[in-house]
């Protein structure tokens, strides 16, 4: 009978504190990989700019979709990208989407094919030389069609999809990319040395 209360007190221990102990322990060695960007995403957002061009057509681009990890015990995040190389601008840039619905990042390449579009670049990454080549590209994380807000805001069925990134999504996408996908370095170049 002592044995068996002394085993399941030690089941206890090791289910109630000690195993929590550990996911915690893993997740903060784990989290460290992660930047402290909520401070400086407004900074960060300062500096884009819009830019007019011409969303590529179907053979120009390239799509792919990644996942990413925030900690242990959270579910992955995902990211749709879309790359391509810009005329305009003549650099390779890269649409992200972070956690957004597959169905709704892949009417971007079906609805603004071949279209005049309006995308927010960071005027930094736009004169960083290390970002727009074809294995660093800039990235994008707001579009929309070249259309007035008041077209744009009321499009359906008979005249196209509108997909315009929201203000919200933006910000989310940013916060996203500085926090779990931009290099410890680039960071700490960019902002400074932080917590």
């Amino acid at each position: 009978m002592n044995k068996q209360i002394s085993q399941a007190i030690g089941w206890a221990l090791g289910v109630l504190v000690v195993f929590p102990l550990i996911i915690y322990g893993v997740n903060i060695l784990f989290k460290s990989k992660a930047n402290e960007a909520k401070e400086h995403i407004d900074e960060y957002l300062e500096e884009f700019v819009p830019i007019s061009t011409s969303f590529p057509k179907y053979k120009d681009l390239k799509l792919s979709y990644s996942q990413y990890s925030t900690s242990l015990t959270s579910p992955a995040g995902s990211t749709y990208k879309i790359s391509f190389f810009d005329s305009i601008l003549n650099k390779h840039c890269q649409i992200m989407f972070f956690n957004y619905p597959d169905f709704e990042a892949s009417k971007f390449t079906t609805v603004l094919h071949n279209k005049q579009i309006i995308i927010s670049i960071n005027k930094d990454d736009l004169k960083n030389p290390h970002y727009g080549t074809k294995e660093n590209p800039i990235p994008v994380f707001k579009v929309r069609e070249n259309l007035p807000d008041s077209v744009s805001k009321n499009r359906g069925y008979e005249d196209g999809w509108n997909v315009d990134i929201t203000d919200k999504q933006f910000r989310y996408n940013v916060e996203q990319y500085l926090t779990y996908i931009m290099s410890k370095e680039e960071f700490q170049k960019r902002f400074g040395k932080t917590n």
